[in-house]
């Protein structure tokens, strides 16, 4: 990706605002932003979507994007901790799904030898 394909990021908007008791006041917003992810496997991009749904961030597919894309809009800092949370359970999940497979195959090579 270039960089002239890459989102604008702003991580930080500084807005004027008036206190209540009718100053001028600066408040410090971080922004969002639309960040693209392409997860392959199918449970573990379910286990993105419901990660990136209990932060509150926003989950879309844009018209005619492949299945395995997942664009999210959320600030920077929320990113950050989303794809470090989804490695972190992506790992598990995948010992999981491992671990299931293979009593499975026991199960069903077991009952097939009978």
């Amino acid at each position: 990706m270039s960089e002239a394909e890459l989102p604008a990021v702003r991580p930080l908007e500084i807005i004027a605002t008036r206190s209540e008791d009718g100053r001028p006041s600066l408040d410090v917003r971080e922004s969002e932003f639309e960040q693209l992810y392409n997860v392959q496997d199918m449970y573990s991009r379910l286990l993105f979507i419901a990660l990136c749904r209990e932060e509150g961030a926003t989950v879309y597919r844009r018209p005619r994007q492949r299945v395995v894309s997942v664009c999210v809009r959320t600030t920077v800092s929320k990113h950050n901790a989303l794809w470090q949370r989804f490695l972190n359970l992506s790992a598990e999940l995948d010992g999981r799904l491992a671990e299931a497979t293979q009593q499975f195959l026991a199960e069903q090579f077991e009952t097939g030898k009978r």
